[in-house]
């Protein structure tokens, strides 16, 4: 999920795990050290064309972070006995496989400092207390965020986006406000703004999708859109749920 506030965005966040201090996930490559820190996340619309092309790769805290593939995968390992082939997963929108490094992670987690964070001065309570708080300051690298503050652990997208919803949008959407969002979006990203709207008086408008095979967003509707003035949020799937194109956020 890729939330866009007037065009200055916030990035989305992969499959990943956090042990110690670092972001680990897809597979990780630690390149010369001459490189430099972070790339920045936030580009301008002309540029989201060309960052498409990029985006199996990341960068945080000097280390690139390659895409994952089914091998890092264990529960793709299985061979289905009504076909004897291998197992194919597509319902992803819905609940995501966890890729080894995430699994390891969780094992480490739960036994080496399972306990309430915040909420305890004991040996394990501090462990996770801490690794809790180096997860935030990870997420803040890699996503380039300014605030530690402002990055929010959620239980997933649809509990995300209904909290920006009913905060955020509540606070600082107002009447003839635009809010733009597309034809191929999820219920979860599309019915929370709706209801932002009627509270507010703030108009939903939707970018359709290009006519060739590709079926992504229409980028130069987008463009009139946001010529138009008042846009306050755009709002986008990275990967449509129900065309599975890769958008270029």
């Amino acid at each position: 999920m890729v939330l866009w506030n007037d065009v200055d965005g916030m990035a989305f966040l992969d499959a990943c795990a956090v042990f110690g201090e670092s972001l680990v996930g897809f597979r990780y490559e630690r390149p010369d050290k001459s490189r430099g820190g972070p790339s920045k996340v936030r580009r301008s619309l002309g540029e989201w064309s060309a960052a498409s092309a990029a985006t199996s790769r990341r960068v945080v805290d000097g280390a690139s972070l390659e895409a994952l593939d089914r091998n890092s995968f264990p529960i793709l390992e299985q061979i289905l006995h009504e076909t004897n082939k291998p197992l194919v997963y597509l319902d992803s929108a819905a609940t995501s496989q966890k890729p080894t490094i995430v699994l390891d992670t969780l094992r480490e987690y739960y036994t080496s400092m399972n306990a309430n964070v915040h909420r305890g001065a004991h040996t394990l309570s501090a462990r996770s207390t801490e690794a809790y708080e180096n997860a935030r300051s990870a997420v803040q690298r890699f996503i380039d965020a300014e605030h530690r503050e402002e990055i929010i652990f959620t239980r997933n997208a649809t509990e995300a986006i209904n909290l920006v919803a009913k905060t955020w949008a509540i606070q600082q959407l107002h009447a003839g406000d635009v809010v733009v969002s597309s034809v191929a979006e999820h219920h979860s990203n599309h019915v929370p703004w709706q209801m932002a709207a009627e509270q507010t008086g703030a108009v939903i408008k939707h970018v359709g999708l290009t006519k060739d095979q590709e079926e992504e967003y229409d980028l130069e509707g987008l463009r009139q859109i946001l010529n138009q003035g008042q846009v306050k949020l755009v709002v986008c799937a990275h990967v449509s749920n129900i065309l599975g194109c890769i958008n270029p956020v």
